[in-house]
């Protein structure tokens, strides 16, 4: 059985990646890779507790903003990269 923490992730991160896909992406064989990099950015946001100084909601302890920011900030760098 998966935490709430594990499925809030993953729903972020294909959320994430299939809008980067749908913007940024120009061929099938790009999205895995997008959904692998939008994996990375939410989990360095949930293993490293990356916090802005807001009064926002966590819930399930993933901190939703921070994980969104940097699973865009890695897809743009991602995209870039000519993959």
């Amino acid at each position: 059985m998966l935490t709430p923490a594990t499925i809030l992730i993953l729903l972020l991160a294909t959320a994430c990646a299939s809008l980067a896909h749908v913007l940024l992406g120009r061929r099938w064989q790009q999205l895995p890779v997008f959904w692998l990099t939008a994996c990375v950015g939410c989990l360095l946001a949930f293993g490293l507790q990356l916090r802005l100084p807001l009064a926002l909601p966590h819930p399930a302890g993933v901190p939703v903003l921070e994980a969104v920011l940097l699973a865009w900030f890695l897809l743009i760098v991602v995209s870039r990269l000519r993959v």
